[in-house]
């Protein structure tokens, strides 16, 4: 099975879809977000393509199932528009023998995801926040943000993670965007 993973969309329309495009390359069964979803964020100038409603048309739409977790820049106003939840800090997901953690990431103490793999008996947190893509091994499994789509930093480019799970393995994917 193949699952997506997308990151901080920010509500940048051309980016979503050039990820839907990926995620549809793969035959993902399922897509899974660990927030920022609509708003582009204070810090941030706001951009061109910046389109919260269509975006969320999108995911209402998509052919697949979007799993969430909250991120720093979603709020109650993007639940009345998006039909899946989105509000909850932390979301746990079963597969094929694999356990997985979706959470932000915002408030793990220190960007240390040693603690939090431990705490909830995982094989795969996977966050976003950053913005930058990240694999690191841990003896409980493995962290995974799949960087963003929208606004990368520190020289990355925009990307989305692909993972193939199948009899409690699983492999992990980068995958760039255009």
């Amino acid at each position: 099975m193949n699952i997506g993973i997308i990151s901080d969309i920010h509500g940048f329309l051309n980016d979503f879809k050039s990820a839907l495009g990926v995620m549809k390359q793969y035959d993902v069964e399922i897509i899974q977000c660990p927030g920022d979803i609509l708003y582009y964020g204070p810090r941030n100038p706001i951009p061109e393509n910046y389109n919260p409603k269509i975006v969320a048309e999108l995911i209402n739409s998509f052919h697949k199932a979007f799993i969430f977790s909250r991120g720093n820049c979603d709020s109650e106003v993007d639940q009345l528009i998006i039909n899946y939840p989105i509000l909850q800090e932390n979301a746990f997901v079963y597969i094929d023998g694999v356990s997985i953690l979706l959470i932000h990431g915002h408030k793990v103490e220190n960007g240390d995801f040693k603690s939090p793999g431990k705490k909830f008996k995982i094989n795969l947190a996977i966050s976003g926040h950053t913005h930058i893509p990240v694999i690191e091994n841990f003896d409980w499994g493995i962290h995974l943000n799949p960087g963003s789509i929208s606004l990368p930093k520190e020289n990355s480019k925009k990307s989305v993670a692909i993972i193939n799970i199948k009899d409690g393995k699983y492999q992990i994917n980068l995958k760039e965007i255009a």
